[in-house]
């Protein structure tokens, strides 16, 4: 893989190297799949995020992290439980179809055919995130065609019993009851030095916001504070240390997410969703995920094997909508279960010298079940889709240091076959459509070493994702309309070029990583009103996104006070859009920008630590985020304006004990950041006060 004279190749399953993001360079990621390595030789688009940074930062779900990333933005939200990200203009195409961002949770792909919810990830017992932007489309392949996020869990210690815990209460805007939460972990060696067990579990209640009128916002809601959510988790992680050459790690994972009505209603501020009814939304979202990862040193070779199955248990969310006469008010339900295997055998270079590579071959066996009902006084409609996929892939990625490892080429090549079907039926209706796509991926990285504490990077890939699978019912309609279309959908592609650097100065108090990115997207899939009203997918054609990112950490001269920003600036727009699709949607069109992609995002933390006695510290954080206009995929909302998002705590910790004062959203932004239609607005949750207390592992 791509190597320097300090890289350092070994296996991290038995003691993992948390991330360290304090600003010494001496951060540890494991993205390349060849090791542990240091952040700042790794000649990527890459962050990585420690568990401590992430509690400092008060992040507590996806779309907390999502501010953290430069280029990154919230394509679309429904409830608690379902939430989809993008990376540099991947969102162009709307919500739709097999995921644009990878999720790994350790070693294997969290997803499912035909849906890119992202994971509904507790942060408590998270060991450091690693996120990648820009395609990966050799070593991670399908559904990181935009970018992948890598969360790490943490390992049970060997030697010694350890345990951590946490608990919180706040009090959030339009609220009538306080938010709770609580967290713990206990680590035991079973067997020390050789075997050991952690489990970890939590609980969180978010009081709710929005009142529910049965009919127009006047006079007494039908209820009050109503979409509250209620998440729960539990993990076991099992460690064991063979040798001094073999680890076996298994992991199983279930969580649950209960929303009483949704986060998307009629107005964010105040909250309320009107014209409901009699109707009680919700959404729910449950599943389990069992993993596990063999890795044996076999001379200069470490082999790795990693398997997962998951469960998403039958679940989704009802809303209450008012389509006007005839229809009136009634319902709209979307659910559905999956289940997915995942197995990846790989092998690569572990021990110092010129040439490092990885190779590997990944099998996913995966089914997804999308039903939807709506049920109104004047119409009745529901159905169902059955998308199956059996898919497969080699790969492999080399490097060797040329010039005592000053200039480090490298090449990656992914082919990658499916055999995938939709089984769809429609008010009795049922049609059958099949496909068997393939794709050969490359990436192409040249990193330039001029010295310990820089370096330069030029890195080029290509991206890849499977059409979407429709009826010929919804096929016809789109070509009677002029727009060319298919029962499978032309897979949607992209190209990367980028140039980095990254680096130090000061003796490592100020750290840099600048990118600057080209991406070609083609043949986008997207859904399509056709004219006949049937909803139905094409490819609209091309577009195109520029721009630049930026991190940057440094530590001031104040001792103990450090700041970070990260940042980003693009320009992102349609290039060949077919004309009768701009026919069809005029805001789809040559020069527009891209849907979903907001034009700049910006964020900058500052973290104060300093010791006021023995084993007694004061800290404190404060950050400032904000994202620009973006374009909705919704025509009916077709901006969301830009939006600002501050935060700040204050505590003290004392030994392995913290307590924190800490303010969310201080400037009570309501938004709305996202939109499914006029009735359908989410926003930031409003301004939130409250207290942490915390126990840290020894």
């Amino acid at each position: 893989m791509a190597a320097s004279p300090a890289l350092a190749q070994q296996n991290d399953g038995a003691q993992q190297t948390p991330a360290d993001d304090s600003g010494d360079g001496e951060i540890i990621v494991t993205a390349l799949k060849s090791g542990a390595t240091r952040l700042d030789r790794v000649p990527l688009a890459i962050q990585a995020l420690s568990g401590e940074t992430l509690k400092q930062r008060n992040v507590r779900d996806g779309a907390d992290l999502i501010q953290l990333i430069p280029g990154a933005s919230q394509a679309q939200e429904i409830g608690a439980g379902y939430r989809i990200f993008s990376f540099r203009g991947s969102g162009a195409g709307g919500p739709i179809g097999d995921g644009l961002i990878g999720y790994y949770l350790d070693d294997t792909p969290f997803g499912v055919p035909n849906n890119q919810a992202a994971p509904p990830v507790q942060y408590f017992d998270i060991d450091r995130i690693e996120v990648l932007r820009g395609p990966q489309g050799t070593l991670y392949g399908l559904g990181s065609s935009g970018g992948t996020i890598i969360y790490h869990t943490k390992n049970p210690d060997l030697e010694k019993v350890t345990s951590a815990g946490e608990a919180e209460i706040s009090t959030t805007a339009d609220t009538s009851t306080p938010n709770y939460r609580a967290a713990a972990a206990v680590s035991v060696p079973l067997v020390p030095g050789s075997l050991g067990l952690r489990i970890s579990g939590g609980y969180d209640y978010r009081a709710g916001t929005a009142d529910i009128y049965a009919g127009a916002p006047t006079g007494t809601p039908r209820e009050r504070n109503a979409n509250d959510v209620r998440a729960k988790d539990i993990q076991a992680v099992l460690l064991w240390q063979l040798d001094t050459r073999t680890t076996v790690r298994l992991r199983g994972w279930y969580f649950s997410t209960d929303q009483h009505y949704l986060n998307v209603m009629n107005s964010v501020n105040p909250p309320y969703a009107s014209y409901q009814g009699d109707v009680v939304g919700y959404d729910k979202r449950r599943a389990f995920y069992l993993s596990g990862t063999v890795s044996r040193e076999i001379g200069t070779l470490t082999l790795t094997n990693a398997t997962s199955f998951q469960r998403s248990l039958p679940g989704g969310f009802a809303v209450g909508l008012n389509l006007g006469a005839p229809l009136g008010i009634g319902t709209l339900i979307n659910g559905g279960d999956a289940n997915s295997f995942v197995n990846e055998l790989r092998v690569a270079t572990s021990k110092e010298g010129p040439f490092h590579g990885v190779a590997g071959i990944f099998y996913q066996k995966a089914k997804g079940l999308y039903t939807f009902s709506l049920n109104f006084p004047a119409l009745q409609l529901s159905g169902n889709t059955i998308t199956r996929t059996e898919n497969a892939a080699v790969f492999s990625e080399a490097s060797y240091e040329l010039f005592g490892g000053k200039l480090v080429p490298l090449v990656g090549l992914r082919y990658f076959k499916d055999t995938r079907s939709s089984d769809s039926l429609s008010n009795g209706d049922r049609v059958f459509s099949r496909a068997t796509p393939d794709a050969l991926t490359w990436r192409g990285n040249l990193a330039y070493y001029p010295s310990q504490h820089w370096m330069l990077f030029f890195n080029a890939g290509t991206g890849f994702r499977s059409g979407i699978l429709q009826s010929k019912a919804q096929a016809d309609a789109v070509i009677a309309d002029g727009v060319p279309s298919a029962l499978s959908l032309s897979p949607d592609k992209l190209r990367n070029l980028e140039i980095g650097a990254k680096g130090s100065l000061f003796d490592g108090a100020l750290r840099v990583a600048i990118s600057l990115y080209d991406i070609k997207y083609t043949n986008i899939q997207s859904a399509f009103n056709t004219s006949i009203g049937l909803s139905a997918f094409a490819n609209l054609g091309d577009g195109k996104t520029q721009g630049i990112d930026l991190e940057t950490t440094w530590r001031t001269p104040l001792k103990g006070l450090t700041l970070s920003l990260i940042g980003n600036i693009n320009d992102s727009t349609y290039t060949a859009v077919i004309p009768a699709y701009t026919a069809s949607d005029p805001r789809i069109a040559n020069g527009t920008r891209l849907l979903n992609t907001p034009p700049h995002n910006f964020r900058l933390d500052a973290n104060y630590d300093r010791k006021l006695g023995n084993d007694l510290d004061l800290f404190a954080t404060a950050s400032a985020t904000a994202a620009g206009r973006a374009r909705n995929g919704d025509a009916t909302i077709n901006t969301l304006n830009p939006y600002q998002l501050f935060q700040a705590s204050i505590g003290v910790r004392f030994d392995r004990y913290e307590v924190r004062l800490f303010g969310d959203n201080l400037s009570d932004e309501r938004g709305p950041t996202s939109a499914n239609g006029p009735t359908l607005l989410a926003g930031p949750r409003p301004r939130t006060i409250g207290l942490t207390f915390r126990m840290n592992s020894l």
